[in-house]
């Protein structure tokens, strides 16, 4: 029975969020992919669109103006659809390979679902990969111990980020409502955007995402000082685009939730 007084799911992200620290697995699939066609990203440009469905993340680097340049220049040819299609398809085998050696599930994720679920809140996962890419991760993410009840990849639905239709997609299959009582957990501007078009509260995540963009060995190597300014500066861009809440990892979690019980109690809505 749907309760709309407290959370009733956490829709969470996958790379940058629950695995992959530093959401590096896309980002080397996405270099990757342009080298083998002699065009150079750097990995500001690969990180620009993360989150969206990943064909929408090639499109978006095709009609940047310095990346459709470069093209050009390499290929004497101007980036179209055919092209687009091209390269989403060796897109996909590519991910995966990549993707087989960066779906380490994040510290305290495994504990942090095991107390949501003791509370009674159901687990999903959306994510800009499609079918393909989920069913040959999905096991090795499981098998670590983390495992929402549904995966949604746009597909499924008909789109991505920053659509709401796999959180709604998640929410029919759970068989829960209102979104009201859903809580959005991710690392990327779509993450949020998502959350605020279903309806639902967002949570960003600092240390562990995209924005930070580090690796864990890399984030612990930082000095002090600009550890905390990168974390000022990304912690400032959540806020900006609407998030509700900034964690530094999902660990941090259980806290929010309790904030968010409370203010669905007060009658607030996200």
């Amino acid at each position: 029975m749907p309760q709309p007084g407290k959370v009733q799911a956490v829709v969470f992200d996958l790379s940058g969020t629950t695995i992959d620290f530093g959401s590096r697995g896309p980002v080397v699939a996405i270099v990757e992919l342009f080298a083998r066609h002699g065009v150079t990203l750097t990995e500001a440009e690969a990180r620009a669109s993360m989150g969206a469905h990943k064909r929408d993340h090639v499109r978006a680097l095709l009609e940047d103006p310095a990346i459709s340049l470069r093209w050009r220049q390499r290929h004497r040819v101007e980036p179209n659809l055919a092209l687009l299609d091209q390269l989403y398809g060796e897109f996909i085998p590519l991910q995966v390979q990549v993707l087989k050696r960066h779906c380490e599930v994040l510290p305290g994720v495994v504990e942090t679902a095991a107390e949501l679920r003791r509370r009674g809140i159901g687990l999903a996962a959306t994510t800009g990969f499609d079918s393909p890419i989920l069913k040959e991760i999905i096991p090795a993410i499981t098998a670590q111990g983390f495992t929402p009840e549904v995966f949604v990849g746009p597909d499924m639905v008909g789109g991505g980020r920053p659509a709401p239709w796999m959180a709604f997609y998640a929410a029919r299959q759970l068989g829960l409502y209102p979104m009201q009582t859903f809580v959005k957990v991710g690392d990327t501007g779509l993450d949020i955007a998502e959350a605020h078009n279903a309806g639902m509260w967002s949570v960003a995540v600092l240390a562990t995402g995209n924005e930070i963009g580090l690796s864990e060995s890399d984030l612990k190597a930082l000095p002090t000082a600009e550890r905390e300014a990168r974390f000022r500066a990304a912690r400032e861009r959540f806020w900006q685009l609407g998030a509700h809440y900034v964690i530094d990892s999902v660990q941090d979690l259980p806290p929010v939730i309790e904030a968010i019980n409370t203010r669905l109690a007060a009658g607030e809505r996200p």
